[in-house]
């Protein structure tokens, strides 16, 4: 699959000695994608998750924001060990028209430095601290009538750097959705139908690589009836390519998967989401394919639990619990290896002013019980983690 559209973007050029990363010391064209599959975004935080069927609003107004956060944790392994330690990251935004999820025009930027798996990560990074840079935006066509919002060819842009040790990746990402339609409803979540959600995500440093999270359908918001639902499914695949272009449209470099198994495989998205009286419960499961910072091939099953509980205007606690299997490849001939991780966390979040203040403890079997340094995770140990995370977010910011 030849992805033909481009971006111009500024990346740094990361080489080692045996491999070299798709990138460009200058202003070049290119191909780049976004998506969910970032370590930036899902392999940092806590052990919490909540469904897609979340209250959306449309807005005619332009959005721009700027946050920047700190955190510092405890993390200590079965056998005893300790290790302390903190990091940075700051997050630039903007957003035109649009519904949050879906917006007509979006730009945005991430970096981070000292960035740290939490206890439910899935297998992604090294056991230890990485930094990581993102940049994207996003572009959609969409009609806003009444309490319908419809849009077509929807596109999520974004390209990547991440640097753990000696292990560097770039990472170019492409997601494409063709048509979505919202029903936006004041006193209850809005319902959604996506159809033919494609993301891409290639990756180049230690090992070339495109994974394709395929989702034919996806109905979000569903009405139950005291509760709302979200179901999909689709493929995952890596046998997609994705192209680098110059300004005259002739191809730089192919990002392909090679010396990993050809995977075909099935795959769902499923969520719940209710009142249990003031407590909000969502209750989620979900399929992910994706390839790790060392090149493995992966694929992921997690199921997660979260139930929050209001305790003032600006304060919430939250209870959540997960349960994850893993299997990954490293080569065509690798007949592959498997692990299960799981556990639970305790975590409060407060508004204290301007900042946003996140408290939690956790205890989980997981790849990251204790970051040793060791480059591939194989197996996971039980492990406990405590951390306190203080964000400041500026909305409307202008520099």
């Amino acid at each position: 699959m030849r992805l033909a559209v481009a971006a111009s973007l500024v990346l740094a050029r990361i080489a080692s000695a045996d491999n070299q990363v798709i990138a460009a010391e200058d202003h070049a064209d290119v191909t780049v994608g976004a998506g969910a599959q970032q370590i930036g975004k899902h392999a940092e935080g806590s052990v919490s998750a909540s469904a897609q069927a979340s209250d959306v609003e449309y807005t005619n107004d332009l959005v721009s924001t700027f946050a920047a956060d700190s955190s510092a944790e405890i993390r200590s392994a079965s056998d005893g060990r300790l290790d302390a330690t903190g990091a940075l990251g700051a997050r630039l935004g903007g957003a035109y028209i649009g519904i949050p999820e879906r917006p007509v025009f979006a730009a945005f930027g991430n970096l981070g430095f000292g960035l740290r798996p939490g206890l439910d990560a899935r297998r992604d990074v090294g056991r230890s601290g990485y930094g990581s840079a993102t940049g994207g935006f996003e572009l959609g066509l969409a009609f806003h009538h009444g309490d319908r919002v419809v849009g077509i060819g929807f596109l999520d842009i974004e390209g990547g750097l991440e640097d753990q040790g000696a292990a560097q990746r770039a990472t170019f990402v492409f997601n494409v959705e063709a048509y979505y339609s919202c029903r936006l409803r004041a006193d209850a979540r809005a319902r959604c139908l996506h159809v033919v959600d494609i993301d891409n995500t290639g990756v180049s440093g230690g090992t070339q690589a495109v994974v394709t999270n395929l989702s034919f359908v996806r109905w979000t918001g569903l009405d139950l009836g005291g509760a709302w639902g979200d179901v999909g499914f689709g493929v995952i695949t890596d046998t997609a390519k994705l192209s680098t272009e110059d300004g005259h449209g002739n191809v730089v470099a192919t990002v392909a998967t090679k010396d990993l198994p050809i995977i075909h495989v099935g795959s769902y998205d499923a969520g719940l989401a209710t009142m249990a009286g003031p407590v909000e419960v969502d209750l989620r499961a979900k399929r992910t394919g994706f390839v790790s910072l060392d090149g493995d091939m992966s694929i992921e099953d997690r199921a997660s639990l979260t139930a929050t509980l209001p305790i003032a205007a600006h304060a919430k606690l939250t209870a959540s619990a997960f349960l994850a299997r893993t299997h990954w490849w490293t080569s065509k001939t690798d007949p592959g290896s498997a692990a299960s991780t799981g556990g639970g966390e305790l975590a409060l979040d407060l508004r204290v002013h301007a900042f946003d203040i996140h408290a939690a403890g956790g205890v989980a079997r997981s790849f990251y019980a204790m970051l040793d340094g060791a480059t591939a995770p194989e197996q996971p140990s039980l492990g406990l983690r405590c951390a306190i995370d203080v964000k400041h977010s500026i909305r409307n910011w202008t520099p």
